[in-house]
């Protein structure tokens, strides 16, 4: 669906002029006249909406893309993590556009050849063609619409919407389907094709059976029936539920939550409850359809800010605060800012704690969408606030849905406990809507507390570490061999660009064929020529999976040439040679971006100390990593050496420090040397600005010297 509309930002006067505009100081207004955005007395300047609603008016809000930014991490002086971003426009290649633009026209040619054809033969004999619109009745399609799903959409229907007869796990089960005569619909024939599922929005793996918590729920289900029938205001309440918004709370760190039967419905139904006409909803260019339509419906005003940026939120909050409401240019009842965690058609992480600072400097309420986030993101999974190191006190509203971590269905609002009470008397998703299922009501707590550790157990951290893992090796490994992916590490969606609308088709045939099932999308759900292929990586998935997929994707993206970045190098699956038997390294997350350093064919890495020098002698350790694009991260636990040495092939080395003694900047040949061997710490190596930057984990400092 399209993104909001862009609305005007200045007020009209009565005569339809726009009136004199009066330079005002957005800041000093927020902080001098709290009643500008009818925030509660016991509210500070500074926070964004803190302290209970006083009456129905009064509350904060949230939100589930399309653009590429860069993510980086960095470790502070205290060790925590902040969240670095620099957005950038995905910009479309001259001959993809090109290319893409021509496939079009002849699309659209061809169609209205058939157009004609079919016009023709109608004349000749009428009976054989359905009747169209009777005289005088409007049509029911939009004449390009109906050309568009005729002409484009049902000659390619086959890679839509395709039935599986399994669970939706690591394998599943897609049944055969035939198209009719006139590609107008899909029948399902016999047989199966068991393929590898990178489609499914099964981020921990939870979608399969676990014979543990089947029992619970086949016990949930003979205690409380298959489903309620009924509202949660009414007799769809019953303690799976009230456990289960308790659960919930605890997990993201807030008063009270409030669960709703589905996921699309709590942001539909939860924006017009908490905002309406005088008010004003600013919400990112690229938020899900379902933010949309509860903006829509709401009836506040609404403004769209660029993707992830925190420059253009914060331009139009202080114009809008300046200007106030259209005409009469009344302060906004409240402002709430609306954003996801996790961008699911682009795969980007929110760049979450620049947009909160902002909030908060002018008081404007954050409701974020982490429909994708929750479960997938953040060391323990609580989502894209512990992802990007931001306080649960510092965002107002926080949604989430249960259907793509957890393996259930529903949606869930959590906030203080004033608002959630109140939503519970006035949304129409807890008033009017069918509630959650008792037996997926279980499914969502069991899933949690395995999250959570509750059950004894590190089996939820595992899938937590082991998707991050998938993610991560699976983009690396597009990368590597020359796709154009979007998206930051750590996302487990990642999509990849088709661009030319004939190669949505062909891929995923292709695919499908070699036994491997993927999302591909296109217009209208991407802009016309940013067609795409979506990867979705599982917890369930094996590293022998995923590097069979990447071998199958590499034989079809050459087949349907969309290496675009392929700089001639064979196509090989990245891979690291460790010898586990020495206690130096004791894992390795990512891999090496070759390409800043001139070279092209591998990266040694190495140790000496107690044991015998150089990369092949007895006793050493060393990594080989062919020429990878992505950051390259060492964890140890113990170093009795007293030094690293990172060897390029050839090349001078060459080391220039930052102004902080645990950065630096290098290309080339180097060797890193720990002033004191520590016992247990990390070290990252990431791109800046086609450079790379160098930060010593726990305190060390590490300096570079020449390597001869």
């Amino acid at each position: 669906m399209a993104p909001h509309q862009r609305t005007r930002c200045s007020a009209e006067g009565a005569n339809g002029r726009a009136p004199k505009k009066v330079e005002v100081d957005p800041t000093s207004i927020v902080h001098k006249d709290s009643a500008n955005l009818k925030l509660p007395s016991t509210t500070t300047p500074g926070k964004a909406g803190r302290g209970a609603p006083s009456s129905l008016p009064v509350y904060p809000t949230k939100s589930p893309g399309r653009r590429r930014g860069i993510h980086s991490k960095s470790m502070d002086g205290k060790g925590k993590k902040e969240r670095v971003s620099q957005v950038e426009e995905h910009t479309v290649p001259w001959i993809a556009a090109l290319t893409t633009y021509f496939g079009y026209a002849v699309l659209i040619l061809f169609g209205y050849v058939r157009d004609s054809l079919e016009f023709m033969m109608s004349c000749l004999y009428p009976s054989r063609f359905p009747a169209k619109a009777p005289d005088g009745y409007a049509p029911l399609f939009h004449d390009f619409q109906y050309f568009y799903t005729r002409r484009m959409y049902w000659r390619i229907q086959d890679c839509f919407n395709r039935p599986i007869s399994s669970a939706p796990g690591a394998w599943i089960d897609v049944m055969n389907r035939e198209k009719s005569a006139d590609h107008s619909s899909m029948s399902v024939t016999e047989g199966v094709t068991t393929a590898l599922n990178l489609s499914s929005y099964n981020y921990l793996g939870f979608a399969e059976c676990d014979l543990e918590m089947r029992d619970e729920v086949v016990h949930a289900v003979r205690t409380y029936g298959v489903a309620n029938c009924s509202s949660r205001t009414e007799l769809g309440t019953t303690e799976v539920h009230r456990e289960l918004e308790e659960c919930i709370a605890g997990f993201v760190g807030k008063e009270a939550a409030l669960v709703i039967g589905m996921g699309f419905a709590t942001n539909s139904t939860v924006l017009p409850a908490i905002i309406g006409p005088g008010g004003l909803i600013i919400s990112d260019e690229l938020n899900h359809s379902s933010i949309v339509n509860g903006a829509r419906g709401s009836g506040a005003k609404i403004k769209v800010f660029k993707h992830n940026s925190a420059e253009s939120l914060e331009k139009i909050l202080r114009e809008s605060i300046s200007e106030g409401q259209p005409r009469t240019r009344r302060p906004w009842t409240k402002i709430i800012v609306v954003v996801e965690g996790l961008y699911s058609m682009e795969g980007e992480i929110c760049n979450l704690k620049p947009i909160v600072e902002v909030c908060k400097r002018y008081r404007a309420y954050v409701y974020v969408d982490e429909a994708h986030s929750i479960g997938a993101l953040g060391a323990t999974g609580r989502g894209v606030l512990e992802h990007c190191g931001v306080e649960p006190e510092d965002v107002d509203i926080m949604m989430g849905t249960f259907t793509k971590s957890f393996g259930s269905v529903g949606g869930y609002i959590a906030g203080s406990r004033e608002l959630v009470e109140l939503l519970r008397r006035v949304c129409p998703g807890s008033t009017h809507a069918c509630s959650m299922a008792p037996g997926c009501a279980k499914q969502a707590t069991l899933a949690l507390r395995m999250i959570m550790g509750a059950d004894g157990t590190s089996k939820g951290r595992d899938k937590i570490e082991q998707l991050r893992r998938n993610a991560n090796m699976f983009r690396v490994g597009l990368e590597r061999m020359g796709c154009e992916v979007l998206g930051d590490m750590d996302s487990p969606v990642v999509p990849v660009m088709l661009y030319n609308p004939s190669k949505i088709p062909a891929f995923s045939r292709e695919c499908l064929e070699r036994k491997l099932a993927v999302v591909v999308v296109g217009f209208p759900a991407t802009p016309l020529i940013k067609s795409r292929v979506r990867f979705c990586l599982s917890a369930a998935h094996s590293e022998e999976d995923l590097i069979a997929a990447l071998k199958v994707v590499s034989e079809v993206s050459e087949r349907v040439m969309i290496k675009y970045k392929w700089s001639g190098k064979p196509n090989v699956v990245p891979q690291c040679d460790l010898n586990q038997n020495r206690e130096h390294l004791v894992n390795v997350v990512g891999e090496w971006d070759a390409q800043h350093f001139g070279w092209r064919d591998s990266l040694s890495i190495s140790s000496s100390g107690r044991f015998a020098r150089g990369n092949g002698d007895e006793g050493s350790w060393h990594v080989r990593v062919e020429g990878a694009k992505t950051i390259l991260r060492l964890e140890w636990d113990r170093w009795d050496s007293e030094e690293l040495v990172l060897q390029a092939p050839d090349g001078d080395a060459v080391a220039s420090p930052c102004p902080s003694p645990r950065r630096h900047v290098f290309k080339g040949k180097a060797r890193i040397m720990g002033e004191t061997p520590p016992l247990k710490g990390t070290f990252t190596l990431r791109p800046k600005e086609g450079r790379y930057v160098c930060d010593g984990g726990d305190g060390q400092h590490f300096k570079f010297v020449r390597h001869s």
